[in-house]
C-alpha cells in the first residue's frame, strides 16, 4: 500500500510518498506562502500532492497546524500563521479533487503518531509530546490513543499559563508557556535584554551561549527552568511514561539538554524526537494507513 503524508506549516508544506512499512519512497517540499491567504495555501498544497500522486496511491493523510476536527477534517481554528485557514474543510476539498480517502489531524498529534510508529515513541502507551519551534505545540497519548478533547484542543501545552499576569500571548491570555520557551521567545528575550543586538532566531542565542556569552547563558537557563516547570506540572497531572521533545529547538539540544535532565532530577523521563522534521508527515501517513486498514 502506498499513501501520501503531508505536513502543512506556516512556512513550508512537506509531503512524502510512504508505504505501509513506513518506508519513505519520495519526498517533496513546497513553500506555503501563507501570507497570501487560504487560496494560495491550498494551491501550494495541491502542487505538493500532485508531485507525489499516482494511480497506486490509496489515500492522503494531512497534519496541519491549528485545531483540527479529526472526525470531519475541518480546521476549527488556526492562528495568523495560516491566514484564512479557519473553517477550511481539508477532507472534503481533497477527496473531491483526488477521489481517494483523506484524513486530517493537528500537526503535533500526527507527529507523536509518527514517533510511536517509527521513532522515539516505540514501545510506549502513555506519552506527552512537546514540540518547541516558532511556537509550542503538544500532544497527549493515553493507553495508545491520542487524546483530542471535546473541542479538538487537547494538548495545547503552549497555552498553559506558566506565569500568571506574565507576558501577553497572541491567544489573548497572559503568561503562556509559549511566551517563555518557544524559539520566538528565546530570540525576542535576547534582543530585548541586549537592547543593541538584534537576534535572527533562537539558534543564534544557543550559539552565543556555547561561546560563553553571559546574557545568552542566562536566557538558556531561564528557558530550561520554565520548560522543567511545565514538564513537572504535566507529569503530576498526566503521569506519562515518557516526554518526547521535538520541534526546531531540539536541533540545539547540545546546549541545553543536559541542563534540563539535571534540573528534572529524574522526576520525569524525557527523550528527544527521532524523526525531526519528518514526524508529522510520517504520522499523517500512518493515520490514513490505519483508516484504510479498518475500512477495507
Amino acid at each position: 500500500m502506498k499513501v501520501i503524508g503531508v505536513d502543512i506549516g506556516g512556512t513550508k508544506i512537506l509531503g512524502g510518498l510512504i508505504d505501509e512499512r513506513g518506508n519513505l519512497l519520495e519526498e517533496t517540499l513546497v513553500y506555503t506562502k501563507a501570507h497570501l491567504g487560504r487560496e494560495k495555501i491550498l494551491e501550494n498544497l495541491f502542487i505538493a500532492i500532485d508531485k507525489l500522486i499516482d494511480k497506486d496511491v490509496k489515500g492522503i493523510g494531512i497534519g496541519s497546524a491549528g485545531r483540527i476536527n479529526f472526525k470531519e477534517g475541518i480546521v476549527e481554528y488556526a492562528t495568523d500563521n495560516l491566514p484564512g485557514w479557519t473553517g477550511c474543510n481539508l477532507k472534503q476539498l481533497l477527496e473531491d479533487r483526488y477521489k481517494i480517502p483523506v484524513i486530517a489531524d493537528n500537526d503535533v498529534n500526527a507527529a507523536v503518531i509518527g514517533e510511536i510508529w517509527q521513532g522515539a515513541g516505540r514501545g510506549y502507551k502513555d506519552i506527552v509530546m512537546i514540540a518547541i519551534g516558532t511556537g509550542v505545540g503538544g500532544a497527549i497519548v493515553y493507553n495508545g490513543e491520542v487524546i483530542r478533547g471535546g473541542s479538538w484542543s487537547a494538548g495545547e501545552i503552549g497555552h498553559m499559563i506558566l506565569y500568571p499576569k506574565g507576558r501577553q500571548c497572541n491567544c489573548g491570555q497572559r503568561g503562556c508557556l509559549e511566551q517563555y520557551v518557544s524559539g520566538t521567545a528565546i530570540a525576542r528575550t535576547y534582543s530585548e535584554v541586549s537592547k543593541e543586538k538584534k537576534i535572527a532566531g533562537a539558534e543564534e542565542v544557543f550559539l552565543l551561549a556555547e561561546k560563553g556569552d553571559k546574557m545568552a547563558l542566562e536566557i538558556v537557563n531561564d528557558f530550561v527552568n520554565s520548560l522543567s516547570i511545565a514538564i513537572l506540572s504535566l507529569k503530576n497531572l498526566l503521569d506519562p511514561e515518557i516526554f518526547i521533545i521535538g520541534g526546531g529547538v531540539i536541533g540545539a539540544k547540545r546546549v541545553w539538554w543536559d541542563k534540563l535532565k539535571k534540573t528534572l532530577e529524574n522526576r520525569a523521563s524525557i527523550t528527544p524526537a527521532q524523526l525531526e522534521n519528518k514526524a508529522t508527515m510520517v504520522g499523517a501517513a500512518k493515520l490514513i494507513i490505519d483508516y484504510l486498514s479498518k475500512n477495507n
